[in-house]
């Protein structure tokens, strides 16, 4: 159980003392409250970034897919390789 203190009661030097270590207490709280906010924030950009990766790969492949399947309307003998991941559902 947290006692109170009376800083008027004591010396200069105890009350500087206890004034002091208050004061570390709540820079550590702040501190933590900044480094989780921070790492919060780092999360949600680098799922930000995650989806505009997949967008981008979804995108890229669907383009490769179009112009395969365009070459092969202009020439039906030509055989087109579409590796394993550019295949269509």
């Amino acid at each position: 159980m947290k006692r109170s203190v009376n800083l008027a009661r004591l010396s200069p030097r105890r009350a500087y003392a206890v004034g002091l270590m208050r004061a570390r207490r709540q820079a550590r709280r702040e501190l933590r409250a900044m480094a989780q906010a921070y790492d919060d924030e780092l999360l949600a950009l680098r799922d930000q970034l995650d989806q505009i990766a997949v967008a981008h790969f979804e995108q890229t492949r669907d383009a490769a897919i179009t112009e395969a399947l365009l070459q092969r309307a202009l020439d039906p003998n030509m055989l087109i390789h579409l590796a394993p991941w550019a295949s269509t559902p």
